[in-house]
């Protein structure tokens, strides 16, 4: 291929080209680096995975004429789903099919804390996490592992 072909026609203009490239990645915030490193980094590799499936924030609102005052998201894995609701004061939630566990609340910034799941699926998580966040589930049949998520409620500023 010719240097022609490439769009560069001397050495001056493809040092040029790659000076600037160069420059660019350097104005990249060193948070949204970061953050996308993490995005592919787990943790526990054993861990599967559950995705996002439904999130009320971005839901259609249909025929509603106000906004929700909770948020509700679910998260699938193969064997099970997490369920959440996210209110003013807490994070709830249940494991369906039901089953006892732990879960661990895993902040982008902070202490990882652990919150028991008891046998009907159910926990709450006091206070309400801040910030960037993921839930770790734990149980005999199961290690889940939730998308990074914000507790952030439709029509609030928190």
């Amino acid at each position: 291929m010719s240097a022609m072909a490439t769009g560069w026609d001397s050495d001056e203009r493809l040092l040029a080209d790659l000076g600037a490239a160069l420059r660019a990645e350097r104005e990249v915030p060193e948070r949204f680096l970061e953050i996308g490193r993490e995005a592919f980094a787990w943790y526990d590799v054993d861990a599967e995975l559950a995705a996002l499936t439904f999130d009320s924030a971005t839901a259609p609102a249909g025929t509603r004429a106000e906004t929700a005052t909770l948020r509700a998201l679910t998260f699938a894995a193969r064997r099970l789903t997490i369920e959440l609701e996210v209110t003013a004061g807490a994070l709830v939630g249940q494991v369906v099919p039901p089953q006892p566990g732990e879960l661990e609340v895993q902040p982008r910034e902070g202490e990882t804390r652990t919150v028991p799941v008891d046998e009907v699926g159910w926990f709450a998580i006091r206070p309400r996490p801040a910030g960037l966040f993921r839930l770790h589930l734990h149980t005999a049949e199961s290690d889940v592992l939730t998308e990074w998520m914000s507790t952030r409620v439709p029509g609030s500023s928190a």
